[in-house]
């Protein structure tokens, strides 16, 4: 279900609701996991865009890109097709713009066991995806691998639906594949049951957001977070299985769970 909330709307509200602890901190851990990832996919666009000017010959060099670091400064890394791979350009996020960006000279272009790391990850995670014949809700997939915080951890590689035309908001078709630390892939997690695509409002509308549900888990979900924060628009999220609570997203700020308000269709 996708619906568009009418500014009016909020107005009919229900008796307050409480959340747990444990409820908290997961939604804490969703809303960050979210913005990491709109900070990854942002700088992996960007250099996009930037290295392909670069690079006359991109088409034939390129063989994908990793990302690292915190949201508030990630760093991206092009690299080119060869076994082991090695990178080809480098680039910054800074105050959401793309700040020194390079192409790296043949003497320096050895990538690190962790990023080598990262990019077996992401393959591996390909492989799942493609075994399963799972297909975006757009015209291509946008990978983000998240890198482990330990040794022991898994790395998260995100499958994300692009955008089929400007200013809408694809809510559905993105996926998670966790990779072991011995490249083993798990299946495909999806985070919504199929394709849902949130259109802009008209200028006509004072709206709101936009209201989904979810019959994935009872919290809203990192991939939710992710459109709040890369699509810069709030999103209400109803969740079915924990007996159809609200919850309100918006882009810099925490989940907060909200009295259930009236909404209109659109």
């Amino acid at each position: 279900m996708a619906m568009i909330l009418a500014a009016p709307a909020v107005a009919q509200t229900a008796p307050a609701q409480t959340l747990s602890a444990e409820e908290r901190a997961a939604l804490d851990r969703t809303t960050e996991r979210g913005r990491l990832l709109a900070a990854y996919d942002r700088v992996a666009w960007l250099g996009t865009d930037d290295v392909q000017r670069r690079l006359p010959d991109w088409r034939q060099k390129l063989g994908g890109w990793i990302v690292e670091g915190p949201a508030t400064a990630p760093i991206l890394t092009f690299h080119d097709r060869s076994q082991p791979p090695r990178a080809l350009y480098t680039a910054r996020l800074v105050g959401g713009k793309l700040a020194d960006a390079k192409l790296v000279p043949a003497d320096a272009a050895a990538l690190s066991p962790s990023q080598l790391s990262l990019i077996a990850a992401r393959d591996s995670a390909a492989k799942a995806m493609g075994a399963a014949a799972l297909r975006p809700c757009g015209p291509a997939f946008n990978t983000v691998v998240v890198p482990p915080a330990t040794a022991s951890d898994v790395t998260a590689v995100y499958f994300l639906s692009a955008q089929t035309k400007a200013d809408d908001m694809p809510i559905g078709g993105h996926y998670r594949v966790d990779v072991a630390p011995d490249g083993r892939a798990t299946a495909p997690h999806a985070f919504s049951k199929g394709c849902m695509t949130l259109p802009p409002p008209s200028a006509k509308q004072r709206v709101v957001g936009g209201v989904v549900s979810t019959l994935t888990g009872p919290l809203p979900n990192e991939a939710h977070s992710f459109v709040v924060e890369a699509y810069q628009r709030r999103l209400f999220v109803i969740t079915p299985l924990s007996g159809n609570r609200m919850f309100a997203l918006k882009p810099g700020a925490p989940a907060v769970l909200i009295p259930s308000p009236a909404t209109k269709a659109r």
